[in-house]
């Protein structure tokens, strides 16, 4: 079964779309209302929608690109909110490349401003994100990347407040914003031994009520390697090819 991704702002989604996109989001999380997930979207830069064949939406993910002023110099700040694909289709790459070119196009936008991905996971399966594309990331599961920290202090609390807690890392809401159905929080036995995985359930051992451990990696090109490193290399010449 194969994927294909489509990059779209908001506003153009339609309305199919997005009953399409609540519908599959709903069935994974619980606690969720058709009302914070629009007010969510809106406020997102792109959304990365991914289609079967037959153009039925089979996953997404929105993102937020925007200016954080830290010790008085802009930082660019990519954001990645409500993200979900189908059981069926885990294992597919097509996400990685859609948020490859979403980070393209911010990279070649920013020119020398700081880049940086901001990341709030629940789950173990968006932790390994961090693994899978990056050599320095914060919170790392075997190096302390402790220079990132006050960065991503400052952006998890500019952005959420005191539901997050820079001693532990983690955002804690006094009202769920959401979280994995129970099927999705099993952890299968074959990732049981990951030490990322390990990590994660350590870091934030609360992650099926909707816990977020907050985490934040530099975007630059060196800071890629293996599948990263190839699908952003190609994201950017095709990004450039088309300017």
């Amino acid at each position: 079964m194969t994927l294909s991704h489509l990059i779209v702002a908001p506003a153009d989604l339609t309305a199919a779309q997005r009953e399409q996109m609540f519908e599959l989001f709903a069935t994974h999380y619980a606690c969720v209302s058709r009302q914070s997930f629009d007010a969510d979207l809106v406020a997102k830069t792109w959304v990365i929608l991914l289609h079967d064949e037959a153009t039925v939406i089979r996953g997404f993910s929105t993102q937020e690109i925007y200016t954080f002023v830290y010790a008085g110099q802009d930082q660019r700040i990519l954001f990645s909110g409500d993200t979900i694909i189908a059981p069926a289709y885990w294992g597919s790459q097509e996400l990685v490349r859609g948020w490859c070119a979403v980070t393209a196009r911010m990279l070649a936008a920013a020119g020398s401003t700081p880049c940086y991905w901001f990341l709030i996971s629940k789950g173990y399966r968006t932790y390994l994100y961090l693994p899978l594309f990056f050599l320095t990331y914060y919170p790392h599961h075997q190096v302390q990347e402790i220079d990132l920290k006050p960065l991503l202090d400052a952006v998890a609390q500019a952005k959420f407040g005191n539901a997050y807690n820079p001693t532990s890392g983690l955002i804690r809401f006094e009202e769920t914003h959401g979280q994995l159905t129970e099927a999705l929080t099993e952890i299968p036995s074959k990732r049981s031994d990951d030490p990322a995985v390990q990590f994660f359930l350590e870091r934030n051992p609360d992650f099926a009520q909707g816990v977020e451990l907050a985490c934040l990696a530099p975007l630059t090109l060196s800071n890629t390697h293996r599948l990263g490193r190839s699908l952003l290399t190609q994201a950017t010449l095709v990004c450039h090819d088309s300017v």
